[in-house]
């Protein structure tokens, strides 16, 4: 498993507690970086600091949303990141959304669960596919 931290960007504090407390009952080896908005992520992305293993975003952020983040980052010719997992996450969805996110080449859409194990759940399944998957940066 890539031992980078998990990006997640989101501004909503109460989600980042919930985050926090079901990482660590999972006790995955990775660290989470917190984020609120898209241009702290397309900075530590640019910077020399480490190769993220997955980036799970949520859709409505302030002044640039999760779907804006994720055609910068396609605009980006480094390589370095091209293979990190970019998962969408929302508390609400809609077909257009879904449509878009997979236009956009991210690599899942997934609903925030409102309970605290279906938000462990989420996680749990999100972190288990990507850790068995193989990208160029781990292979």
């Amino acid at each position: 498993m890539n031992k980078g931290p998990v990006l997640i960007v989101n501004d909503d504090v109460d989600d980042k507690e919930l985050l926090q407390e079901a990482w660590s009952e999972l006790g995955f080896p990775n660290s989470l970086l917190f984020f609120e908005n898209g241009n702290d992520v397309l900075s530590y992305l640019k910077s020399e600091k480490p190769t993220p293993f997955l980036i799970l975003c949520d859709v409505n952020l302030p002044s640039m949303n999760g779907f804006e983040l994720k055609e910068k980052i396609l605009q980006d010719t480094s390589a370095n990141y091209k293979s990190i997992p970019f998962v969408f996450w929302s508390a609400a969805v809609s077909k257009s959304q879904i449509e878009k996110s997979y236009d956009l080449g991210g690599n899942g859409f997934f609903l925030k669960e409102n309970t605290f194990d279906g938000i462990k759940k989420s996680l749990s399944d999100i972190v288990g596919y990507w850790s068995k998957s193989i990208v160029p940066d781990n292979y």
